[in-house]
């Protein structure tokens, strides 16, 4: 993906949505030593960053997606954008979800007017059910996360970064597929080579950190995560060598980690964060990442959390 296709995306994309704000966390910068900043892309109309390629692929493709349709393939935050972006396009979309996805995630892609396709509980079944359903319909086929359109829809969040900002910075992004770090990687490195990116995803499914550590793409069996967003056995093939290239270490975090972090992002910033959002935070504060006095950016990729799971997670702090 190049900096021009990250700058067109923009220019696509701004009739839609508006810039998020990047705000100075108090709380996070004195309990961390750091100046700490917030991405809020959990204020997205979805809740989540990934209306950005959502939008991006259908609008690089609008004729097409207008005739057929589009078809795709999601854990539940890319669902919803597909489902929105396609209201807003007036295009009919189809999402395949697996049967245990979040309920919450399920209803609001069928109530934003998408067509919700359940099928058997593994990764496997979900992308044949969803290849099966591109080659009888004839859809668009968006990617959740490894297609040039997907990349360069989340390379603008590294383009707003770098304006936000003056100074360099070190920037922590969740990962599962890839997509989200490979853009931001992308754009941050041609226009800040100076910034670092460094990339968080759950112990639980390390399948990037592992793939890096291999020197290729490699499948992993996930174990469950209360970070659902995050889950995934194979990065992309573009992702993996974008984060090979540009990405400048990889960390995982434990499930209390993360728990840490959606209370304390709740009970001190007054945000409600999903925890496969909060997953940069939680590396921050176990002292995972050392970012030697720069400016420190968590991405807050998503705020889609169950009401009950977030009541649970804020009582066990309690108890």
């Amino acid at each position: 993906m190049t900096i021009e296709q990250a700058r067109q995306a923009r220019e696509r994309l701004k009739p839609y949505l508006r810039t998020t704000p990047l705000v100075f966390s108090e709380p996070l910068s004195r309990a961390t030593g750091n100046r700490v900043w917030l991405k809020l892309e959990s204020l997205q109309p979805t809740g989540a960053f990934k209306v950005r390629p959502a939008l991006n692929g259908m609008l690089v493709h609008l004729d097409q997606a207008r005739k057929a349709g589009v078809i795709a393939s999601s854990s539940g935050n890319f669902a919803q954008a597909v489902a929105y972006a396609a209201r807003q396009l007036g295009v009919s979309a189809q999402i395949v979800m697996m049967k245990n996805s979040s309920p919450l995630k399920i209803e609001g892609t069928r109530r934003l007017g998408g067509d919700v396709v359940l099928c058997e509980n593994t990764f496997k079944d979900r992308w044949e059910t969803t290849f099966r359903i591109e080659r009888e319909s004839g859809r668009l086929l968006l990617h959740p996360y490894d297609s040039e359109e997907t990349i360069a829809g989340d390379a603008t969040i590294g383009l707003e970064l770098s304006e936000q900002l003056d100074s360099d910075f070190t920037v922590l992004v969740p990962i599962s597929g890839g997509g989200l770090i490979s853009g931001i990687a992308s754009a941050l490195k041609a226009e800040r080579p100076a910034c670092k990116v460094i990339g968080v995803q759950p112990a639980a499914n390390g399948s990037m950190k592992k793939s890096i550590e291999q020197g290729r793409p490699v499948t992993v069996t996930p174990a469950p995560s209360i970070a659902d967003a995050l889950v995934v056995a194979t990065p992309g093939e573009r992702t993996f060598a974008i984060v090979q290239k540009l990405v400048d270490d990889l960390v995982l975090v434990e499930e209390e980690e993360i728990a840490t972090a959606v209370r304390t992002l709740a009970g001190e910033q007054k945000l409600v964060v999903e925890p496969g959002g909060a997953v940069g935070v939680a590396a921050l504060l176990a002292g995972k990442v050392q970012p030697a006095g720069r400016d420190l950016v968590c991405i807050l990729s998503g705020g889609n959390i169950q009401p009950s799971k977030l009541a649970e997670l804020l009582a066990a702090e309690l108890s």
